[in-house]
C-alpha cells in the first residue's frame, strides 16, 4: 500500500532532504560506500564540525553504520532494505502515474 511505503520512506527522505547531506551521500557513493570524516571534509571542503553534525543526522536516521579503523571512525552507507524497498515502490508509483494519459 502506498501509504505504508510513504511512512517507511519518510525518515530517509527527511534525512537526505538537505543539500549538505545529499553531497555527503555523494561522497559515499563515489568512494564505494564508505568514508572517514576527514575524507568527507576534504572532498566537500567543509569544517569537521559541520561534517560530524550531518553524519550524526544520517546515523540517527539509520542510513549509516560506523566502525573503527585504528583511531579513525569509518562511516558506511547502511540503508535498511525495507527503506530501499519503500523508495523503489514510490518511484514505481510515480512512473506509473506519469505514464498514464492525463485528461
Amino acid at each position: 500500500m502506498i501509504h505504508d511505503a510513504l511512512t517507511t520512506a519518510l525518515p530517509v527522505m527527511r534525512a537526505i532532504g538537505e543539500e549538505t547531506r545529499v553531497r555527503i551521500i555523494g561522497v559515499f557513493l563515489e568512494r564505494g560506500g564508505s568514508a572517514t570524516v576527514g575524507e568527507i571534509q576534504t572532498a566537500l571542503e567543509l569544517p569537521q564540525s559541520t561534517v560530524s553534525r550531518h553524519l550524526r543526522i544520517l546515523l540517527d536516521a539509520h542510513l549509516l553504520a560506523v566502525s573503527r579503523a585504528g583511531a579513525q571512525r569509518v562511516y558506511r552507507l547502511d540503508v535498511p532494505a525495507g527503506a530501499l524497498d519503500a523508495l523503489d515502490e514510490l518511484v514505481g508509483e510515480v512512473r506509473r502515474c506519469q505514464a498514464e494519459p492525463h485528461a
